[in-house]
């Protein structure tokens, strides 16, 4: 953990920044692939009969049934798509909560250019500065954020995808 937490600087907070865009994507495609591995191998919303009207009153147990077909390395990999959608999520809430810690000129520059995209001519626009000025806030905010993400020890052992 040590080594992780010394490699964050301004680049690596930057990285950060950037992906949390990408977050609720990234947790989009993995509940897609999830899904599909779900329906693929129960479907449990087929709606079993035991031949009713004219039915003998046999018991269906679909959930036991899909349990016992669902292969192991399914399982396997519909639970790493469930703990990868819960670790983005937490880092997501982390990335927020120490941004949400800053200054408000300095929360309110890198909610504008990083997590809602907006151009510096934009920025400059909406926080009535200089693009140099509200650079310049950015790489004060950067520098608070290196500190804080250096001490959040779930988002300094992250590994971002390359």
């Amino acid at each position: 953990m040590a080594k992780e937490v010394a490699l964050m600087n301004k680049d690596k907070v930057i990285a950060y920044l950037e992906y949390y865009p990408q977050i609720d994507g990234e947790i989009a495609e993995r509940r897609r692939n999830r899904n599909e591995l779900d329906m693929a191998y129960a479907p449990a919303g087929a709606i079993q009969y035991d031949g009713m009207p004219k039915g003998k009153n046999h018991i269906s147990r679909p959930t036991e049934d899909i349990a016992i077909d669902m292969p192991d390395f399914v399982r396997k990999e519909i639970r790493s798509y469930t703990e990868s959608i819960e670790k983005l999520q937490r880092l997501k809430v982390e990335i927020l909560r120490e941004v949400s810690r800053l200054a408000l000129k300095q929360k309110m520059v890198v909610f504008s250019f990083y997590f809602y995209g907006l151009k510096w001519e934009q920025v400059a626009e909406h926080m009535h500065y200089s693009e140099r000025q509200c650079k310049n806030i950015r790489d004060e905010a950067v520098k608070n954020l290196v500190k804080r993400f250096r001490s959040n020890s779930y988002i300094a052992t992250y590994g971002l995808p390359e």
